[in-house]
């Protein structure tokens, strides 16, 4: 169950930085363009929904590994490691 809940919960807090960061410094600051794209078309909730639908993708993979714990954590760590990037980026560029 960790693993899942470390993607989860990383994925939640790149969205929830992206909800609280781009009203401030724009769209602009938005280096994955699917997202920029989404936002400018959609609204948050289509960013909403993409990144959830990664999430499961992610948690999808974490949960076809049955035999190797090692390839299970480096599979979730991979999906954490994007979630993380994304919030850091956005932290970075409300900083700015």
């Amino acid at each position: 169950m960790k693993p899942f809940a470390l993607v989860a919960a990383c994925m939640g807090l790149d969205l929830l930085t992206f909800a609280l960061v781009v009203p401030h410094v724009g769209i602009g600051a938005e280096s994955n363009p699917v997202m920029a794209q989404a936002y400018i078309r959609f609204g948050l909730i289509a960013v909403g929904v993409l990144k959830i639908a990664f999430t499961v993708v992610i948690l999808y993979g974490v949960g076809l590994v049955k035999v190797d714990s090692r390839l299970r954590f480096a599979t979730a760590a991979f999906g954490a490691s994007i979630g993380l990037i994304g919030a850091v980026g956005n932290l970075i560029a409300w900083q700015s």
